[in-house]
């Protein structure tokens, strides 16, 4: 019979597409894992053959179960559960760690390296050779099908990880005098009103994923488009507020470009939101069109 693994990633979307990485090698080397996650299962058009659930449930059936730690209480939870011998198959991987936050750590646990990727720390946590996590986008889809057509997502879910709006106003600007067509994306619940650059709002997360699929970059900040479109072989340009941060966090697939405040700013400039200032219009549109040289 197949051990049964249940994975629960933390709460965002990206870090679902990360704990595929587990899934998908535990489920290559005979294993059946089973993804926890409230969003996710969107996906499941892009992950034929994953077993995917909404809620975590009836934990104690599975042979071992991977966490992401995301310091809520449900996971605590779930550590003072293995003290006590009720989930002794459970392991927990920490982005970061601190003995004196987190307390001690189990031998099953796994602290990730904040030089590499997340893709790279949880292919290093599972043993795999690869980053892969299986996705496998619908065969009606082309890649790139709209080569000129440009993905700008102004959003995130933290806004004092948002790039300036007047930014990414000018560079689509700068973008149509290339030729491209820009095209501001939104995720649910977001909203845009600026410019007359044309605005897209996919209805769920496989909608948005056939966008990006068929699209010739995606460009943005520090948030899931960034982290969906590198699985799906998309040139990125990631616009972020701190380099150290971004080591481990950066979309761990195809590489992008990451656009990054100068290293000479003081680090009390990066508060709130005076990084912004760090990161021109020129910068954006240099890494631009490094992503897009191969092409």
């Amino acid at each position: 019979m197949q051990k049964k693994v249940a994975i629960l990633p933390a709460l965002g979307i990206g870090d679902g597409l990360l704990m595929l990485i587990a899934a998908h090698h535990l489920r290559s080397n005979g294993f059946a894992p089973t993804l926890f996650h409230a969003d996710l299962p969107q996906l499941a058009p892009f992950f034929p053959g994953f077993t995917f659930e909404v809620a975590p449930t009836a934990l104690e059936t599975f042979d071992q179960i991977l966490v992401e730690n995301d310091n809520s209480p449900h996971t605590r939870a779930l550590i003072a559960l293995r003290e006590e011998g009720k989930l002794p198959g459970l392991a927990i991987y920490y982005p970061t760690y601190s003995e004196k936050k987190h307390g001690q750590l189990a031998p099953v646990d796994r602290v990730f390296d904040p030089q590499l990727s997340m893709a790279e720390n949880i292919a290093c946590a599972v043993g795999s050779s690869t980053k892969d996590n299986g996705i496998s986008p619908p065969s009606h889809l082309k890649h790139r099908a709209h080569p000129r057509r440009i993905l700008l997502h102004p959003m995130s879910r933290a806004s004092i990880k948002n790039w300036k709006a007047s930014g990414y106003l000018r560079v689509g600007e700068a973008l149509r005098k290339k030729g491209y067509s820009p095209l501001i994306c939104l995720g649910p619940g977001e909203k845009w009103e600026l410019g007359d650059i044309d605005v897209i709002s996919p209805h769920n997360l496989s909608e948005l994923a056939a966008l990006i699929y068929e699209s010739g970059a995606v460009i943005g900040n520090d948030s899931l488009l960034g982290h969906l479109a590198s699985n799906l072989d998309i040139p990125t340009v990631t616009i972020a507020d701190d380099a150290e941060r971004m080591k481990l966090w950066r979309p761990g697939w195809r590489k992008g470009a990451l656009v990054l405040p100068p290293r000479w700013l003081p680090k009390w400039k990066l508060v709130r939101t005076h990084w912004q200032q760090g990161i021109s219009v020129k910068r954006v549109l240099n890494a631009f069109d490094e992503v897009m040289r191969p092409f």
